[in-house]
Order: C-alpha cells, then sequence, then structure tokens
C-alpha cells in the first residue's frame, strides 16, 4: 500500500529539517553505501517536493478542465436541440433538411424472431394472470341461475288461479 501524498509530503519535510539540524556541519553522509554531501540529499528531497506539488497543480488543472469541458458540451447540446426543433418546425423534417444540419431523423427499428416470440409469452402470461378475455371468449360464458331464483326471477308463481 502507498501512502498518500500529503504524508510523503510530510516525512520529506520533516527529513530536511533534520539534516539541517544535525547534519549542517558535516561535509559529506553516507546514504545507501555512497557519500553524498547533506545539500545534495536536501536538494533532492526538495525536488521531489516540488515534483508533488506540480503533479497536484496539474491535476487540478486538467479537472477544471474536464468541468469546463463538460459544461461546453452541456451548453452545446442544449443549443442543437434547440436548433433540430427550430429546422423541424420551419423547413420541415425531410432527411435532406435535416442532413444539411448534421441531424437525421430516428429511424424505428424492426424486432428480431426472437424478440417477437418473447412478447408473445408474456402476453400471453399477462392475460392468463389477469384473467383477461377477448370478446369472442367472454360470449361463451353464460351465467347459471340456482332453480329457486330462477322462478322468482321470472315473476311466475306457483300457485294455482281461481276459476
Amino acid at each position: 500500500m502507498t501512502p498518500n501524498r500529503d504524508k510523503i509530503l510530510n516525512q520529506h519535510r520533516q527529513a530536511i529539517a533534520g539534516m539541517r539540524k544535525h547534519y549542517a556541519s558535516a561535509p559529506t553522509i553516507v546514504l545507501g553505501g555512497t557519500p553524498i554531501a547533506p545539500t545534495e540529499a536536501i536538494a533532492t528531497l526538495e525536488g521531489a517536493i516540488n515534483a508533488i506539488d506540480a503533479a497536484a497543480a496539474a491535476g487540478q488543472a486538467f479537472h477544471g478542465a474536464v468541468a469546463t469541458q463538460n459544461a461546453a458540451i452541456a451548453k452545446g447540446r442544449a443549443v442543437l436541440k434547440e436548433l433540430k426543433a427550430l429546422v423541424k418546425s420551419q423547413l420541415g423534417s425531410s432527411e435532406s433538411v435535416l442532413g444539411d444540419f448534421g441531424f437525421n431523423s430516428p429511424s424505428r427499428q424492426t424486432p428480431n424472431e426472437a424478440t417477437k416470440a418473447a412478447a408473445v409469452v408474456k402476453r400471453a402470461a399477462t392475460r392468463k394472470a389477469r384473467q383477461t378475455m377477448g370478446k369472442r371468449q367472454k360470449a361463451n360464458i353464460k351465467g347459471t341461475v340456482p332453480l329457486t331464483d330462477a322462478k322468482a326471477a321470472s315473476g311466475t308463481s306457483t300457485t294455482t288461479s281461481r276459476s
């Protein structure tokens, strides 16, 4: 795991401060088996700090430029949308007129056989789940009335008439 930028900067700055405090009067120090002047080591660490700061500034500039680009693209898309609406309303929506402006009219894509088959199966499952029927299926359904209710509904009485 690499340490973060702030931690690296702090380590380098503390090392520079420690070298200035303890090795300022020494003509050379041995680092990794190689003699080096303390001022050279300090210059190397300061170079690393400057490179880190430059990379951070470049990163901020990059992100600022990307944000500016995205804002410009959004404005451009809005203008194109309004221009297309203007062209369609004033000049029509023929392919040649729209092509002059770089626009194309959307064409409907025809579904393939697999999509059609899946739609048929899904439609049948939905009708079954909702218990929906067409008018011919509804026409075949007849209600049955219980025998006692049928007599009351027809208005006939079971009593005999007097003569």
